[in-house]
């Protein structure tokens, strides 16, 4: 169906199907008239690479209307703007930081992936995606994946709405003290490497720091790149545990 704009005339007609791609946009019958769509009042805001228009029905705005229906102008993208406005306004009202949510994965990308809820691309940072260290959203999340994610931050201004899957899962730094005791002998592996020292896994979620005046046959001016890699195992002793501030 298609909404007009303009004065003493019906409200709706049938049968808009674009019957071809001409100079600066489409071809669209409405009915017995011929109307024109630019290609910039086409589709949504996003666009599909390749994407085709031709011969397909869809609904339009009639945004001008001249010489009795010879001179008509029409948008698809006013009609579907409006409807985004419109669940815009309805999912503010029920998408709000702390509530849980089901979500698809739409796709990866290097910062995190984007998550389909409700309709609405929400985006699920990389840091969100466990407790774990995470370097590729891929190993954690897949395309098509269904999730339980908690709604963390929404920004309506500028349509961004930030998930995690971590805020779901038991936060290991609430036994670290009770697992990890001061005097515990542990085997890790190295999983950063930083000027003052190295961060070593310990458990799941939780790295503890070796300063580099606690490392052997090192002195402060040595390069720890050069000396240690990422993955290296090392056995260590925890000297100190601050679950609060999340720091061994």
């Amino acid at each position: 169906m298609i909404k007009v704009n303009k004065p003493n005339k019906v409200n709706k007609v049938d049968l808009n199907k674009v019957e071809k791609e001409i100079k600066g946009g489409y071809e669209v019958k409405i009915g017995e008239i011929r109307a024109f769509c630019p290609f910039s009042q086409m589709g949504g805001r996003r666009k599909e690479e390749n994407e085709t228009f031709e011969g397909r029905t869809l609904t339009f705005l009639i945004t001008e209307y001249k010489n009795e229906g010879r001179n008509v102008l029409v948008s698809n993208r006013a009609v579907l703007e409006a409807a985004r406005l419109s669940q815009l306004e309805t999912l503010k009202a029920k998408l709000t930081p702390g509530l849980t949510v089901s979500g698809k994965v739409l796709s990866l990308q290097p910062f995190g992936a984007f998550v389909d809820v409700q309709g609405f691309r929400a985006l699920l940072p990389i840091s969100e995606l466990s407790f774990d260290r995470v370097t590729d959203a891929g190993d954690v999340v897949e395309v098509g994946q269904e999730l339980k994610v908690k709604v963390i931050k929404t920004d309506w201004k500028n349509e961004r709405v930030s998930v995690s899957l971590k805020a779901l899962m038991a936060d290991p730094w609430e036994e670290a003290a009770t697992k990890l005791p001061v005097g515990t002998k542990v085997t890790g592996k190295i999983s950063k490497i930083m000027d003052f020292g190295l961060f070593i896994n310990l458990d799941k979620g939780i790295d503890g720091l070796v300063h580099i005046s606690e490392l052997e046959d090192v002195s402060a001016k040595s390069n720890l790149q050069k000396l240690y890699k990422i993955g290296q195992e090392m056995s260590v002793v925890v000297e100190k545990v601050d679950a609060e501030q999340k720091r061994i």
